[in-house]
C-alpha cells in the first residue's frame, strides 16, 4: 500500500513543480516583454523626444537670459567673544525683513544695492575632533549622542552651534555687479555692535597689558640668573621687583620664563584673531550659485515626462476600451 501511495504523490509533485516553473518563465516573459516595449516605445518616439529635448534647453537658456542669475558670497568667519548667537539671531532677522522687503531697514545693512540681495545663509564649520578633544566631557556626550541618533546628524542642530568657533557666512544675490560691495556693506553691519565691541576693546587692553608685565618679569628673572652667574647667590629684590624666596635655583626661574613665553605666544594669537567681532579667515565674492549650474535640462525633462504621462494613459484608455468591447 505505501508503495502505491508513493508512486501516487510522484506526478503530483511533478505536476506542482511544472506550474511553479510556468509561473516563473510567464513573469520573466512579462518583464522581458516590458523593457522591449520601453526601448520600442522610444526608438518609435525617438524624434518627437529629441524635438522635445531641443525645446526644453531653449526654454531653459531663454528662462535664464530673462531672469538674473544669483550670485554666492562666502565670508569664513571666527565668532569672538561669544558673539555666535548674535551672528545667527541677526542672519535670521534680516532674512525676515528681506521676506517682508522692508526697504529703509535693508538699505542701511546692503547698501543702495539692497533689492538685489536675495537671502543670507549662515552654517557652522563642524570640526568633530576639536569638539570631543576638548573635554572629557565633550567626548562622553558625543558618544552618548551617537548611539541615539546612529550618526553624526545632531552635529549640524542649532543647539550646537556655540561649539564651533567657524562659520560660513553666505550671501546669496541676484547678478554679477558689485557683489563684493554689497557683501562687505553688511559685513560692517553687523560688526558693529556697541555691546561686543566694548567687550573687544576691553579684551584686548588686557592682552596687552598682560604681555607688558610678563616682559617685566622676563627681564627680572634675566636680571637674577645673570647675577647669580656673576656672583654665585641670590640678589635681594626691592618691593618694584619680582619677589623670589631665596630657595629658588636656576633651573625654576628658567622653567617660570619658559611659562612666560608660552603665555606671551597664546596672548600674541589672541591679540590677531580677537582684534574683531566676526574674524574674517577667508572671502570670496561673484561665485555663479551651483543650483543654477545644474539646471540646463529640468524643462526638458519636464517636457519628456508629460510626453510619457499623456502617451501612457491614452495607452491604458486605449486598452481598457479593447478589453470591455471583447
Amino acid at each position: 500500500m505505501s508503495d502505491q501511495s508513493s508512486q501516487n504523490q510522484a506526478p503530483n509533485d511533478e505536476i506542482d513543480l511544472s506550474l511553479v516553473f510556468d509561473k516563473i518563465k510567464s513573469v520573466f516573459k512579462s518583464l522581458l516583454l516590458g523593457v522591449v516595449m520601453i526601448f520600442q516605445f522610444f526608438w518609435n518616439h525617438k524624434i518627437r523626444l529629441i524635438i522635445l529635448i531641443i525645446i526644453g534647453i531653449g526654454l531653459q537658456f531663454l528662462l535664464l537670459t530673462q531672469i538674473k542669475k544669483v550670485y554666492v558670497n562666502e565670508f569664513l568667519v571666527r565668532t569672538n567673544f561669544g558673539s555666535t548667537e548674535y551672528l545667527y539671531s541677526k542672519v535670521n532677522s534680516i532674512n525676515t525683513k528681506l521676506n517682508s522687503k522692508d526697504t529703509l531697514y535693508l538699505k542701511g545693512v546692503f547698501g543702495s544695492d539692497f533689492e538685489r540681495v536675495k537671502e543670507l545663509e549662515v552654517v557652522p564649520v563642524v570640526d568633530v575632533y576639536n569638539l570631543v578633544n576638548k573635554s572629557e566631557e565633550n567626548r562622553e556626550i558625543f558618544e552618548l549622542l551617537l548611539d541615539e541618533y546612529g550618526d553624526m546628524s545632531f552635529l549640524e542642530e542649532e543647539t550646537n552651534i556655540n561649539e564651533y568657533p567657524t562659520h560660513k557666512l553666505r550671501v546669496f544675490i541676484k547678478g554679477s555687479l558689485n557683489n563684493e560691495i554689497i557683501s562687505k556693506h553688511l559685513y560692517d553691519f553687523l560688526s558693529d555692535n556697541e555691546f561686543f565691541n566694548e567687550l573687544k576693546q576691553t579684551a584686548l587692553s588686557s592682552y596687552k597689558e598682560q604681555l607688558e608685565q610678563n616682559k617685566v618679569i622676563r627681564d627680572q628673572i634675566d636680571s637674577i640668573i645673570k647675577d647669580q652667574r656673576e656672583h654665585g647667590m641670590m640678589p635681594n629684590l626691592n618691593d618694584k621687583t619680582v619677589s623670589f624666596t631665596g630657595s629658588q635655583d636656576l633651573k625654576e626661574l628658567l622653567s617660570q620664563k619658559q611659562g612666560l613665553l608660552c603665555n606671551d605666544f597664546t596672548l600674541r594669537n589672541q591679540l590677531s584673531s580677537e582684534d574683531a567681532i566676526l574674524k574674517t579667515i577667508d572671502s570670496s565674492f561673484g561665485v555663479l550659485s551651483e543650483n543654477q549650474i545644474k539646471e540646463p535640462y529640468i524643462i526638458s525633462l519636464i517636457l519628456i515626462g508629460l510626453y510619457i504621462i499623456i502617451f501612457f494613459i491614452r495607452f491604458i484608455s486605449k486598452s481598457t476600451l479593447k478589453f470591455i468591447n471583447t
